[in-house]
């Protein structure tokens, strides 16, 4: 099953919608706060319905909200909304078409009506997007928000993936490489150094370290805000480099392993406050934007294991050797075939 996450900008919509829109995020809000509030207060049970809502948004919106503040509810702590929510439409409840000029739309209830408005289709979700109109592929719940002064919309689309011919590209993620990353059958590989990155935090740390020995806390607070800023960049440009590495092949998918157990069996000290999880989810939301698959599987044992054969080797350094079949390889490379060669499941942004 291939999982696209679609953000798509609403194309010009009228200012009587947008007042519509603006309207219905402060409203679902409400809704929200609302239940919290009641279940809170003990006005009602956890079966409350549209019935006791006291507003104008479409039953299937007012739905969503309570099906959403249910979900908070049960998190610990109290829950206040103090912004407007993104309001939302389970997957029954909307709509996406094409015009006869080609033209995609997205409809909706809201307020007083449905909305039927068009979305700009870059070209990264253009083939997701076609399959959904096609009926090929089914979606999710539709969100629909404002940033700035455009509107946008996001929903997910979900379809069974023809895993013939693809093109496995492992990624293994560590300490002396921060990317090692190899497409299975291809004879392709990218490895790239972890320097910057331990550099970055070496610097960063001692900064820190001087400034909270000196007292000056507001200023160590503003270092650890550059550190961040620095880390995002970082992360960006490798997700940006694994992703144009995969498009070069015939229908790539992305087998990355789970972030889990680096943390747990790293022997590294500063794994546990670097950015994997970050760069994970950088590069997966990426990968949907490109139409790549992303798996995340187990890499128990990537790094011992040959490749090739499967028999358990030696690893010295950056250097991996394997007595059954003779084969030598840079370690992480290695570990990077593994995690190809694996099936995972589907990771998501």
């Amino acid at each position: 099953m291939v999982t696209v996450t679609v953000t798509a900008k609403f194309h010009n919509p009228s200012l009587s919608r947008q007042k519509e829109w603006q309207r219905a995020t402060h409203l679902y809000r409400d809704t929200k706060q609302f239940c919290i509030d009641g279940w809170k207060n003990g006005d009602f049970d956890k079966s409350v319905t549209t019935a006791s809502i006291d507003n104008d948004l479409y039953s299937a919106i007012q739905n969503q909200a309570i099906r959403e503040a249910k979900s908070d509810h049960s998190k610990d702590g109290e829950v206040r909304y103090r912004e407007s929510q993104p309001f939302a439409v389970n997957n029954q409840n909307w709509e996406i078409d094409t015009t006869e000029s080609g033209t995609v739309v997205v409809g909706f209830p809201c307020v007083s009506q449905w909305w039927y408005t068009p979305i700009d289709v870059y070209e990264d979700i253009a083939a997701p997007v076609d399959r959904l109109v096609e009926g090929d592929a089914k979606k999710t719940r539709l969100q629909v928000y404002r940033r700035g002064d455009d509107w946008y919309c996001t929903f997910n689309i979900e379809y069974d993936a023809d895993t013939s011919g693809e093109t496995p590209i492992g990624v293994d993620i560590g300490e002396r490489h921060i990317l090692a990353v190899t497409a299975y059958g291809e004879d392709e590989s990218m490895l790239i150094s972890g320097g910057e990155a331990k550099y970055v935090r070496r610097k960063y740390r001692s900064l820190r370290d001087s400034l909270s020995e000196a007292g000056a806390l507001r200023a160590r607070n503003r270092v650890g805000d550059k550190e961040q800023r620095r880390i995002r960049d970082l992360n960006h440009k490798l997700s940006r480099r694994l992703i144009t590495f995969a498009e070069q092949f015939e229908n790539p998918v992305i087998r990355i392993e789970d972030l889990e157990g680096i943390r747990e069996n790293s022997s590294w000290s500063g794994v546990h406050s670097w950015h994997f999880h970050q760069l994970q989810r950088f590069i997966t939301y990426k990968a949907e934007r490109a139409g790549i698959r992303v798996e995340k599987v187990d890499a128990y044992q990537t790094s011992q294991e040959c490749s090739v054969c499967g028999s358990m080797g030696t690893r010295d350094g950056d250097h991996f050797s394997c007595s059954e079949c003779d084969r030598e390889r840079h370690a992480d490379l290695n570990a990077s075939e593994n995690i190809a060669q694996r099936q995972g499941e589907p990771c998501t942004a």
